[in-house]
């Protein structure tokens, strides 16, 4: 069942830089797009984005978003330009909701979070959740929304920042309709006598009147909403720049015993690390001083092994390599890293973490 996106992005700003949900992953694109792939692409109707008016202003983040989108098939964003502060995320979602004319199901999705979902979203009420005994690494937990289920399986309760659940939350809640969204918004800011309401307060105002949730599990949880977290997933999508000979296969050469014609051996050690980094995101480009008539004979041997080649650079000099790479506040010093390996060794993991 499609439904209408809602990414509020209008939070204060906290630093000079970019704010996380719009620098550029290591795949290219802004970690808003990826967060918005986090959604089965069959669920989305629509989308619509809320953004202040200082981050579009300083950062230009409209025409980044616009340009985001087109190489998308989803519909184009409308983006809700929001002059004033507003008084939290819930409260954002309800101007959203108003300017762009909302109506039906919605789902309100974090911008930095990012996830995998199996199965469509259920057409009723739903949140997000993954479970921490198989994703031990997320960060700062108690400072997530937990989870709690009935025997019925149906979300109970929501309680944010106290651990009281196996089940977080990760920045995926789901409305059958806007109006329930805005009915139990009102009651919430009743309820809790305060303005700063959360989307997990209002989804629990809507459980304690009777609407029924369903939970649905993700994978893959990330979340890009600090520095430390930013940095953290963009070394696991590192990219490697990798010589062939004594690396990845015992030295072969031209002139000398073992010849390139004949069969790679592998460095079991140096594959065996190249497959968990390749698993954990990194991305594998090979050089070599190999001749192109060599090319599918080397790839036909490295894909045996399992090892994706994003590209592979043949005929290169048998001389001295130097990797050369900018620096930036989003992708910071040093950017590039040289490693030397004595030949045939097996060290790469213990160079390369």
């Amino acid at each position: 069942m499609p439904h209408t996106v809602l990414l509020p992005c209008a939070g204060p700003l906290t630093s000079a830089t970019r704010p996380h949900w719009l620098l550029t992953t290591p795949q290219g694109e802004l970690a808003i797009g990826r967060a918005i792939r986090s959604i089965p692409e069959s669920d989305i109707g629509r989308v619509v984005i809320g953004l202040s008016d200082e981050a579009d202003k300083r950062f230009g983040a409209g025409e980044a978003i616009r340009r985001c989108f087109e190489d998308i098939s989803w519909p184009s964003p409308d983006i809700i330009i929001i002059e004033q502060a507003t008084r939290g995320p819930a409260h954002t979602i309800e101007v959203m909701i108003e300017r762009a004319g909302v109506e039906g199901a919605i789902a309100i999705k974090d911008a930095d979070s990012l996830f995998t979902i199996q199965s469509p979203l259920p057409g009723t009420s739903f949140t997000v959740v993954c479970d921490l005994r198989e994703n031990l690494e997320i960060p700062r937990v108690g400072e997530k929304s937990f989870v709690r289920l009935n025997e019925q399986n149906f979300v109970n309760d929501i309680v944010e920042k106290e651990v009281s659940s196996n089940l977080v939350s990760v920045g995926l809640y789901g409305f059958a309709d806007a109006n329930l969204f805005k009915t139990h918004y009102i009651a919430a800011e009743r309820a809790l006598h305060s303005s700063a309401i959360f989307i997990s307060h209002v989804m629990s105002s809507a459980i304690d009147a009777g609407e029924v949730v369903i939970p649905v599990t993700a994978t893959n949880y990330v979340e890009v909403d600090s520095n430390v977290s930013w940095h953290a997933f963009r070394e696991r999508h590192m990219t490697l720049v990798l010589d062939i000979d004594g690396v990845v296969f015992e030295n072969h050469s031209r002139f000398f015993p073992p010849f390139w014609e004949e069969e790679d051996k592998p460095i079991e050690a140096n594959v065996n690390h190249l497959l968990k980094l390749q698993q954990n995101g990194a991305q594998l480009i090979f050089m070599t001083a190999r001749p192109d008539k060599y090319r599918q004979k080397t790839l036909n041997a490295l894909r045996k092994l399992g090892i994706d080649v994003h590209a592979l650079i043949t005929g290169c000099n048998h001389g001295r390599r130097y990797l050369i790479n900018d620096f930036a506040a989003s992708n910071p010093y040093p950017s590039a890293t040289s490693i030397n390996l004595t030949r045939n060794s097996p060290d790469l993991p213990k160079m390369i973490g």
